[in-house]
């Protein structure tokens, strides 16, 4: 029994070794290769950018109108009663913006993006793509993770900031449309809510949400062997273990935030 924690633990800190490293990597082959065909890695960064961000904005910012709504609704109609009114734009922006709308675009892009590059490399290293490349002399770093990784990245953080204000004052301004926040919350209150650290722990978040996707999914897409059964595994993998990083480091960060006020 030993043995075999032993083995699974080494196993894990052995992937998890080589999924951090990954980021460094793909960083490090920027300043290497950044002369060779700049065309090709912009034109693909913006290709994985548009459709993480562009293609399913409409979906994004439904949710998060739907879910400002939902939270509007709940602090208002929990809070005016008591003595904690002059509280909910605070509870309200930093429930949207550092807790709902991380993990909404976490999850998201976890299974729609996430899986979309875990699928695309494992076919890639099953048809003998990936070691063509190398085999040439192309830097698999450079033209195949650096892109998928800047790309997810940019658009986590992206729609970070737009489902926010989606949630917070489309969010608003269907409650008071609707009848439902009352006439004692107006939207300059949640304006003066989003203070400097508020952003900035949220664009940590996003920030940090989608490199872990980036790079886990692109290690196991990149790990497929020459089985083509193995790339369902491999898209399994990536979103379990994206899932767990995700809520472990909101949770972290939330916990840390609320300590230190």
């Amino acid at each position: 029994m030993f043995t075999r924690i032993g083995h699974v633990t080494l196993a894990a800190l052995s992937e998890t070794t080589r999924v951090t490293s990954l980021p460094y990597a793909a960083a490090k082959s920027y300043f290497v290769e950044r002369r060779k065909s700049r065309g090709l890695l912009l034109k693909s960064t913006l290709t994985q950018l548009y459709f993480t961000a562009v293609e399913p904005l409409a979906f994004f910012l439904t949710l998060g109108l739907i879910s400002g709504l939902v939270i509007l609704v709940l602090s208002v109609r929990l809070l005016e009663p008591t003595a904690l009114a002059q509280h909910v734009p605070t509870v309200v922006v930093r429930a949207v913006a550092l807790e709902v709308v991380p993990l909404i675009i976490a999850l998201v892009l976890t299974g729609r993006s996430g899986t979309a590059v875990a699928t695309e490399l494992g076919y890639m290293r099953v048809n003998g793509e990936v070691d063509a490349l190398d085999a040439a002399g192309i830097n698999i770093d450079y033209f195949l993770v650096l892109p998928r990784l800047v790309g997810i990245t940019l658009a986590s953080v992206t729609l970070t900031v737009m489902m926010s204000a989606a949630g917070l004052y489309g969010g608003y301004g269907l409650g008071s449309s609707l009848g439902l926040l009352g006439v004692a919350l107006h939207a300059s209150d949640l304006l003066d809510a989003v203070h400097p650290a508020v952003v900035g722990v949220a664009l940590m978040k996003a920030a940090f949400f989608g490199i872990t996707i980036a790079a886990v999914n692109c290690h196991q897409g990149l790990s497929v062997k020459r089985v083509m059964t193995e790339i369902p595994r491999a898209n399994v993998r990536g979103s379990v273990r994206c899932y767990v990083v995700c809520f472990l480091v909101n949770a972290m960060i939330s916990i840390l935030v609320v300590l230190r006020g």
